[in-house]
């Protein structure tokens, strides 16, 4: 199942930025959304920053998530 989720940018090399999502550094792509820069808020699907957030989304986002998924799921732990 794939999900897509809010992570923040931590690195950036010339197509692929590492993100820190569900407490994990992940690799993804960056060539739907180049100006991505190290700091913010995306949305990462499949290995793809999708587009990018303000902090105020990013937040609302994940707290939804909070929410309505089970503690410690990979959905919530440690995503912020």
């Amino acid at each position: 199942m794939c999900l897509v989720a809010p992570a923040r940018v931590i690195a950036l090399d010339r197509e692929n930025a590492v993100v820190l999502m569900d407490g994990r550094e992940r690799r993804a792509s960056t060539l739907l959304e180049p100006g991505t820069r190290v700091g913010d808020w995306v949305i990462v699907g499949s290995g793809t920053v999708l587009r990018r957030l303000g902090p105020g989304d990013a937040a609302e986002i994940l707290d939804t998530l909070a929410a309505v998924v089970p503690a410690g799921s990979p959905t919530t732990r440690g995503a912020q």
